[in-house]
Order: C-alpha cells, then sequence, then structure tokens
C-alpha cells in the first residue's frame, strides 16, 4: 500500500527538443528548479504525516544534476518535517525493490519521467492496471481519473474494469475532505474483490461486466 508523488509539468518531456540537420543526432533537455520540486515536495511530505510517516525520493543523484537538486532541495525541506524519516533511492534500484519488497515504501516522491516508469511497473503488483487511481493536483484545480487513462478498445463492450475510476472518485472525495464517504466506497471495492467479483483482466473466465461491478459498489454504499 504506497503512494507515488510524480511531478508532471517539467523534467524532460518539457525540455527543449532539438535534431540536427542530419536527422542523426537529436537533444532532449532536463531542466527543474527549485519552487518546482519545492512545490510536490511540500504535498509529499504533508500526505507522509497523514500515513506512516516515512518518505522516499526516487532520482538518479549519481548520474544526473538535476537528480542532485532534487535530494538537496529534499534534504533541506526535511528540516521542517523533523517527523518524516526520508530515505533516498535511485531509480534502477527503486525499480527493483518495487517488485523484490514493495511493503519497504509508503510515499515515493520522484521526477516526471521517472514517475511515469515507475508508477506503470507499481501498477503490475496489484494485478491489473485497471484498480488503480490517480490524482493530478494543480494550485488551484484537480484531475481524477484511472492511471491508465482512456480505454478506447473497451468502448461499448461492457468489459472494462471500472474500479480505477470508482477509486479515483474516492480520491476526489479525500480531496474535499469527504473522508467518510471515501473511506466507504473503498472498502465497497474491497467488498467486490474479495467475493470475487472482478472485471476479465483479473479473472477471464469468472468474470462480469463493468456494468454488474458498478451496481455492486453502488448497492454497497447504499
Amino acid at each position: 500500500d504506497f503512494i507515488i508523488f510524480r511531478e508532471l509539468t517539467g523534467g524532460i518531456y518539457f525540455g527543449k527538443k532539438e535534431l540536427n540537420a542530419e536527422g542523426t543526432v537529436a537533444t532532449d533537455e532536463c531542466t527543474y528548479s527549485k519552487p518546482e520540486i519545492e512545490r510536490i515536495a511540500h504535498l509529499a511530505f504533508e500526505y507522509a504525516r497523514k500515513r506512516s510517516k516515512k518518505l522516499t525520493l526516487v532520482d538518479k543523484a549519481n548520474v544526473l544534476e538535476t537528480s542532485r537538486l532534487w535530494r538537496k532541495v529534499v534534504q533541506e525541506l526535511s528540516l521542517q518535517y523533523s517527523d518524516v524519516t526520508v530515505d533516498y533511492m535511485f531509480v534502477d534500484n527503486a525499480a527493483m525493490q518495487i517488485i523484490v519488497n514493495p511493503k519497504q515504501f509508503d510515499v515515493v516522491l520522484t521526477e516526471n519521467m521517472f514517475g511515469d516508469i515507475i508508477s506503470d511497473e507499481a501498477s503490475v503488483i496489484s494485478g491489473s492496471l485497471g484498480l488503480l487511481p490517480s490524482a493530478s493536483v494543480g494550485n488551484s484545480s484537480a484531475l481524477f481519473e484511472p492511471i491508465h487513462g482512456s480505454y478506447p478498445q473497451a468502448a461499448g463492450k461492457d468489459i472494462a474494469n471500472p474500479l480505477g475510476s470508482i477509486l479515483s472518485a474516492a480520491m476526489m472525495l479525500d480531496h474535499f475532505k469527504l473522508h467518510e464517504e471515501a473511506d466507504l466506497i473503498r472498502k465497497a471495492v474491497d467488498w467486490t474483490l474479495t467475493h470475487g467479483f472482478v472485471t476479465r483482466d483479473i479473472d477471464f473466465i469468472n468474470s462480469y461486466s463493468t456494468s454488474t461491478i458498478g451496481d455492486l459498489v453502488r448497492d454497497f454504499v447504499e
């Protein structure tokens, strides 16, 4: 049971991109500023305080200058959160540890590209990408959706796993401080999984439709 805080608006995905005239040399620039790192790090520290008070920064500080800045900023911020234990892990080791011993993680903080990769890797532990919720939280608004985004191949077939969307709704309720309601939704989801009411991505033989799972969650909540 761990959560990943991935920075979404900076890093190599948004850096300057160049290709030489011959098409033989390409460059992708990775840039991070201290305020960008502080913004997401504060959120991660505050969330760690609500859980087990442990935060892991995933970086590549042995190679990348941007990672060294991430580590420096997080070390500075950690003084403001003395009740939170902080450890540091290189991303290649983290990718391995998520498979070998996922229980060691609680709140994970990382930059954009690393977060993109390890969050998809982590989804496999649960058994299906369709189970995981996510939130993109900005300064003034937030977007809640399953971690996989859209699933056009399942449109109209009543086969998609709705639990990622339903759990995203629970995250939204938490965001609005409706924690009791959010917990009820999570209990409903746990009930369906515990009793084997699952879609075909989890059990291809003994599976139920999207709408049936949705009805069961609704009935539990009601």
